[in-house]
């Protein structure tokens, strides 16, 4: 396994978990909803920046563990466009019915919302199709 799809693999991760954070914030779970867009801005900002530190983090922990790892990997490569492009048929198929609910009744922060849990969705597509083809080959 490559340096980058670790580090690829930690980052959806760190994702998934961020965006469950901030919709069990929303449905109440925990703490309290966001009140108002500044609020949630400043959550998603402080997450990606909890993103950035721990992939940083571990980049630089597999890349001092796994000197000899390969660059890159052509199945790798390969493997990670497919997971990508289910990805996206994921990412587009959620904006399309977010949209369409968009200009019925849908209030500001619902519609953000549920923009992160179309991001979460479609995450969690990708790191399957990835374990997926990974397991099959291509």
């Amino acid at each position: 396994m490559t340096n980058f799809l670790r580090v690829d693999l930690t980052a959806s991760a760190l994702a998934i978990i961020a965006g469950v954070i901030h919709l069990g914030a929303y449905w109440g779970l925990w703490w309290h909803p966001a009140e108002t867009g500044t609020e949630l801005y400043w959550r998603v900002g402080i997450s990606v920046g909890f993103i950035v530190v721990g992939c940083t983090i571990v980049g630089i922990l597999t890349g001092v563990f796994n000197k000899e790892a390969p660059a890159s990997d052509e199945l790798e490569d390969q493997v990670n466009y497919r997971a990508m492009r289910n990805s996206l048929f994921t990412y587009s198929g959620g904006l399309a019915i977010i949209f369409m609910e968009a200009f019925d009744t849908m209030q500001p922060m619902n519609l953000a919302h549920a923009v992160i849990g179309v991001f979460i969705a479609a995450e969690i597509v990708r790191m399957t199709s990835l374990g997926y083809y990974l397991k099959r080959g291509i």
